[in-house]
């Protein structure tokens, strides 16, 4: 066999319990059921106090959550300003766009009108012979 499956053989054995492991474990059954073990405030708070951090550490989370914050509204602004900036700039597209076409409209109907006025006359060559 392979060492390590060896190892585990022998990790995984069967062992007999020791001959106090019965009443070690229904002591502590029974200590459970106190009133005063349950989840009053004694054991929350104890609950809670693996959680506790030292001082040090907590003024890093609170800073690392405050700038956290500060990141998120700093985007949210800049993020409006862009919305809005794009928005201007396709309001002043449109606004470029529609004078484009009223200064192409003017400029047709003063083109169709000189070729109206040109076409009554005699071109200049011809009135210069006369």
């Amino acid at each position: 066999m392979k060492p390590l499956d060896e190892e585990l053989r022998s990790a995984l054995r069967r062992l007999e319990p020791p001959p106090d492991f019965a009443k070690r474990v229904l002591a502590r059954i029974e200590a459970g059921r106190h009133p005063k073990a349950g989840w009053g405030r004694a054991r929350l708070t104890s609950w809670m106090a693996s959680f506790r951090l030292p001082r040090v550490a907590r003024l890093r989370w609170i800073a690392a959550g405050a700038l956290a914050c500060l990141l998120a509204v700093i985007g949210s602004v800049e993020y409006w300003r862009y919305r809005r900036a794009r928005t201007e700039g396709e309001m002043a597209r449109q606004q470029v766009i529609l004078a484009l076409h009223i200064a192409s409209d003017k400029l047709n109907g003063a083109l169709s009108e000189v070729k109206r006025v040109d076409r009554r006359q005699p071109p200049v060559r011809a009135r210069a012979n006369q």
